[in-house]
């Protein structure tokens, strides 16, 4: 599905606020793509973020597929909206296990008040990319 803007400069705008969550910072996400309805971002392997079999822990996943989506939302709405994620269903399919995992939201549908996205996680290892969560994010336009 194809989307529009509704402001010229969503991909400062979408860098700005993703930049200005302090989560983000902390967990060391950084933004890849951005284009209209849909982001990618990175999640790097660190110690403090493993759980106790050496697989990245479920609430800093969650915390990824939860940026990309509001992220990929962000990207179509006016300078003056701004949004808050009110429902979540995630799937868990395999553990999490790579040096870096790629997230990845879109946007399904732009509402007046409502998105509805998905955002799916990936282990990456080279070539290889392996799908380890989806989830279905809405989004509340404030």
């Amino acid at each position: 599905m194809t989307f529009q803007p509704q402001n010229n400069n969503y991909r400062e705008a979408v860098r700005a606020l993703f930049e200005s969550i302090p989560i983000h910072n902390f967990l060391d996400i950084t933004l890849d793509e951005i284009e209209p309805g849909f982001v990618s971002a990175y999640l790097p392997k660190r110690p403090e973020l493993l759980q106790q079999h050496g697989y990245f822990q479920a609430g800093a996943l969650v915390t990824l597929a939860d940026a990309v989506a509001g992220a990929a939302a962000y990207s179509l709405m006016n300078e003056s909206e701004n949004l808050l994620s009110v429902n979540f269903a995630v799937s868990l399919l395999r553990p999490a296990k790579a040096d870096k995992i790629r997230g990845e939201g879109r946007v399904i549908k732009a509402g007046k008040r409502l998105y509805f996205c998905e955002a799916v996680l990936f282990n990456e290892t080279g070539e290889k990319r392996e799908k380890i969560l989806t989830a279905t994010v809405t989004l509340m336009v404030v």
